[in-house]
């Protein structure tokens, strides 16, 4: 069962945290430089492909499941695991995950569901976006940039604690 889940864990968490580093590394950047000609990819990632939602469900079994295993620990311990250095680091990195969590619950995933009914609404308009609705893009682009450099920091946190916290 703990190598199950172990497995579920770390493979879950590699792919969150690739995920993230990708779109705030690459992605983003080259959208952003793309400019209106992103919008066909940003609607197919949002709203089609339903990217956000998919990345938090990752996120979310990720983090069940590295809380599984850390009380796993703390009860075969008898409770000395956690006051332990690698408890602590881990404990560590649990913080920094659970912190990525709620960036993306409260910044990513509202600003990219908001982009997707925008851009929605400008397609279905026909023409070009107003200056209000490119006023509104431009904003919760930039909200949308800032929470994913955010969850790539804490995700950096949390994938060095994870690497280290045996060897500590």
């Amino acid at each position: 069962m703990m190598i199950a889940l172990r497995f579920i864990h770390v493979l879950t968490g590699v792919f969150w945290a690739g995920a993230v580093f990708f779109v705030v590394s690459f992605l983003l950047p080259s959208m952003r430089d793309a400019g209106p000609g992103a919008q066909a990819v940003s609607r197919q990632l949002m709203v089609v492909r339903k990217y956000p939602i998919k990345i938090l469900s990752i996120a979310i079994v990720t983090v069940l499941s590295g809380l599984w295993l850390y009380a796993k620990d703390i009860s075969m311990s008898n409770g000395t695991f956690g006051r332990s250095h690698a408890g602590r680091t881990y404990g560590v990195g649990a913080v920094a995950a659970l912190a990525t969590l709620v960036v993306g619950f409260t910044m990513i995933t509202p600003s990219a569901n908001r982009l997707g009914a925008l851009g929605a609404a400008i397609q279905a308009a026909g023409g070009p976006p107003t200056a209000e609705q490119q006023a509104e893009m431009a904003r919760l682009q930039a909200r949308m940039t800032l929470g994913s450099r955010l969850a790539a920091s804490l995700l950096l946190v949390t994938v060095i604690t994870m690497a280290v916290a045996r060897y500590v």
